[in-house]
């Protein structure tokens, strides 16, 4: 609960921060797609790909996206491992603070199915569940289609901090 609480402040924070900011630059025009592949660490190591269409394109001063993402995460410690995985679709609003550099914040949902083993008395399980967290981030465009992205989330099956490559269309 302490980080869905601290990532609803960084959220709250950056859009309000960008209501003051003077050098915003129009927003992404509806039909604009985002994807990219991060990969990802804090807790274990794993990775995501990720989708956004652009279906409003001047929503205070932003646009706002919805889209879709995969997300698999490995991590353990002593006798525990654990696999996870999960679908899950997003809505976010981006800013673009220049012609290169973007921020958003959003919302995550979707399915998840974790997988564990225990190596002190060899027990194994699967678990099905319900993912839902945020996602806070940037992107920074180096050509007009390709950049670098890096996104802080929680959905309580991927990994927590990533970054990666992302390609606008």
């Amino acid at each position: 609960m302490k980080k869905v609480i601290t990532f609803a402040m960084v959220a709250f924070m950056t859009l309000a921060m960008s209501q003051k900011a003077q050098a915003i630059e129009d927003p992404n025009p509806k039909g604009t797609v985002a994807i990219g592949a991060h990969v990802g660490f804090l807790p274990g190591i794993g990775g995501s790909a990720f989708a956004d269409f652009v279906i409003v394109d001047s929503w205070w001063k932003g646009h706002f996206t919805v889209g879709g993402e995969l997300l698999f995460r490995h991590w353990g410690g002593g006798y525990y491992n654990y696999n996870e995985f999960a679908i899950a679709p997003r809505a976010c609003y981006g800013l673009n603070i220049t012609k290169q550099f973007e921020v958003h914040a959003g919302l995550i949902t979707g399915f998840g199915l974790s997988s564990w083993n225990d190596t002190s008395d060899h027990t194994k399980g699967i678990n099905p569940g319900v993912c839902w967290g945020g996602v806070a981030g940037l992107r920074f465009f180096f050509t007009e289609n390709f950049g670098v992205s890096a996104e802080f989330q929680y959905t309580g099956y991927g990994p927590y901090t990533n970054v990666g490559v992302a390609f606008k269309f």
